[in-house]
């Protein structure tokens, strides 16, 4: 049974009908919508920027990109089986996908095909004179946790490309949650949603390794607070931090 879940035909139909699922609920939801005005400006400049979200709210990422105003996204996809399938998901989506899984929090080129996936995001997100800057998607405690704790590998990426970081939490009133690590949510059609955004400045060349721990933990609080905030708007209660 599991060779045939793994199995290339199994994959895409899992995929298709995750996407199609999704789709429907994000069709469906009635949003509400914080903070998003300092976003449109980084859309219109079409510079490089680096998106960030946790990863149990994975599920609801894909729908606040603009594809027709923001920039091109690139996905970091793991090595795993399960990254094969978010590969093809992202690629439904729109999406370009580089594989590669984090590993340390101290230095994300220590990973499964990590310095190669890390060298290839760099020249993803800097783009070119034809297309301008692209956005890299991050979920910074993906993918095995802990959850709600940063890596630095969003932060080195915006250190080396001098990309903007936004934050965006997102919740939907309806959901299914799993009991999994990250407490992974799926939303469920005809539901109410939030997504609150903010935006934080490109991390400075010079920044050594103690001023990186204290921009690392202002990240990290910024996206459980602004993920927090979603929640609040829909009336649920915060899962808040690990």
């Amino acid at each position: 049974m599991k060779d045939i879940l793994q199995s290339p035909f199994m994959q895409d139909l899992i995929a298709g009908a995750l996407v199609g699922y999704l789709k429907f609920c994000y069709r469906t939801t009635r949003w509400t919508i914080e903070g998003q005005a300092p976003v449109e400006v980084i859309w219109d400049g079409k510079g490089p920027v680096v998106l960030m979200f946790w990863h149990g709210r994975l599920h609801l990422g894909h729908a606040s990109w603009p594809r027709d105003r923001g920039q091109p996204v690139c996905v970091l996809a793991s090595m795993s089986k399960s990254g094969e399938v978010s590969m093809k998901i992202n690629t439904r989506f729109g999406y370009h996908s580089i594989r590669g899984s984090s590993a340390k929090k101290s230095d994300p080129t220590k990973q499964k095909g990590g310095a190669q996936a890390f060298r290839e995001l760099i020249r993803w997100i800097r783009g070119d004179k034809d297309t301008g800057g692209r956005c890299v998607a991050m979920t910074p405690d993906g993918p095995r946790g802990p959850a709600r704790v940063m890596t630095e590998g969003s932060l080195k990426l915006s250190q080396m490309s001098g990309a903007p970081l936004v934050v965006l939490g997102q919740s939907t009133k309806n959901y299914m949650e799993f009991k999994t690590w990250d407490r992974m949510r799926i939303p469920l059609p005809f539901s109410r949603g939030a997504m609150v955004w903010g935006v934080l400045p490109a991390i400075p060349a010079d920044t050594d390794e103690t001023a990186m721990e204290r921009l690392r933990l202002k990240a990290e609080q910024a996206l459980t607070r602004v993920t927090d905030r979603a929640d609040e708007i829909l009336g649920l209660v915060p899962q808040g931090g690990s």
